[in-house]
């Protein structure tokens, strides 16, 4: 006797569905378990003779500061003598390529700023020119006494 008629003559329907019933129940149990670990852990703690901290001076950490962005003209002081070295035109490759070897720090981040910025002006295919009048703040209008 083999196959389907083997299984129903020693009642293997039934195994395979008990089995399957131990193994889930297994899993949920041990999920609950698990989900319910931290609670006693505080438990197990004291147990051992070790207070548990009280909720009340658990102190969360700060909030972290506010990154301030560096002033773009200290970045571009940086950047000036590779500028200097490149020339009046050159690719964008060969400024990314220098700023690494300079140790220069962020500088896909930093080049990216110029260029929203308007220092780096595209001349085409992939060709930049440095405009360092860009730099120069525009003068401040004097404040109208009131």
């Amino acid at each position: 006797m083999y196959g389907i008629e083997a299984i129903n003559a020693v009642n293997g329907w039934a195994m395979a569905s008990v089995g399957a019933l131990i193994v889930f129940s297994g899993l949920v149990i041990l999920s609950f378990v698990i989900s319910q670990l931290h609670k006693f852990v505080p438990l197990l703690e004291k147990i051992n003779g070790e207070k548990a901290a009280p909720k009340d001076t658990i102190s969360t950490p700060p909030p972290p500061a506010p990154i301030k962005p560096p002033d773009i003209r200290e970045q571009a002081s940086l950047f000036q003598p590779i500028i200097d070295t490149l020339g009046a035109s050159f690719p964008l490759s060969a400024l990314y390529t220098q700023a690494n070897k300079q140790n220069i720090p962020h500088p896909h981040l930093t080049i990216s700023a110029f260029r929203d910025a308007g220092i780096l002006a595209p001349q085409g295919d992939g060709i930049f020119s440095w405009d360092p009048h860009k730099l120069i703040a525009p003068p401040q209008k004097p404040a109208e006494p009131a």
